[in-house]
């Protein structure tokens, strides 16, 4: 299997906001980051689940041969209002930092990491699960039975317009030829609660089309000539599960 640094594990993971994984080449990243305002067609499962506070984990796989190798795995929790979040690394062991503090209002928010008992401030863009903002078409597919709760299983995808992200940030058009990823997901919902247990996110054509947006960027070549140099045999998915929710969660924030 290829190595894989431990940057590109947390940014697929959702969270990048490691100066560490920095580069001198211009790299995208993993995450959905331009976010747009909820849309009348979200259930109320899923608004719900977005204005909740709970606890989490996420665990990142990626099959490849038809064999499952967990490459991250974090738990966190969240305050929905005011915004706080915490997060710590479960696997891998070796990774650059242990636990991280988000908070703010809005889009820009402060993160602080433990970097080896020591508090490091960082300035960074508020990240959402999977789908937020998106305009999802949720269809229900089939009911399976997800830690002995027998569940709603709903598909959904959408697109992701990677030339307009990247254009965006970077306030010029450093990419002229349309870029596209489609990310397919699945939500395991509990009827009788009409709670979002799970999501399970397939972010392999994201993964491989941000990889050629790379290659077009660093190497000044076409998207056409990057998609011949580029190939990503894997399958990389994120299982986020939901393990409760709780109005009382107290987040508390370090003091630097």
């Amino acid at each position: 299997m290829k190595v894989r640094t431990i940057c590109m594990i947390l940014l697929i993971s959702g969270i990048s906001v490691l100066s560490a994984c920095g580069s001198k080449e211009k790299n995208v990243e993993k995450n959905d980051t331009d976010v747009l305002p909820l849309n009348d067609n979200v259930p109320g499962w899923l608004e719900s689940f977005y204005n909740s506070d709970y606890e989490y984990r996420k665990s990142t796989f990626v099959l490849e041969n038809d064999i499952e190798d967990t490459i991250a795995v974090v738990e966190g929790k969240v305050e929905a209002s005011p915004y706080k979040e915490y997060v710590k690394i479960v696997e891998p062991a070796e990774s650059s930092w242990s636990e991280v503090w988000f908070y703010g209002d809005g889009e820009d928010v402060t993160a602080i990491l433990n970097i080896e008992n020591d508090y490091v401030l960082q300035n960074t863009r508020r990240f959402y699960p999977y789908g937020y903002g998106s305009n999802l078409s949720l269809s229900k597919d089939r009911t399976e039975e997800y830690n002995g709760i027998p569940c709603d299983v709903y598909t959904a995808e959408y697109t992701v317009n990677l030339t307009g992200q990247i254009n965006q940030k970077s306030g010029e058009a450093i990419i002229t030829e349309p870029i596209t990823a489609v990310v397919s997901q699945e939500y395991y919902v509990d009827p009788k609660k009409d709670q979002l247990l799970c999501m399970i996110t397939d972010s392999s054509d994201r993964q491989e089309k941000t990889e050629i947006a790379n290659r077009v960027m660093n190497d000044n070549i076409t998207v056409e000539e990057a998609q011949k140099v580029v190939s990503v045999d894997e399958v990389t998915k994120e299982k986020m599960e939901i393990l409760s929710y709780d109005d009382s969660i107290s987040i508390d924030i370090p003091e630097i």
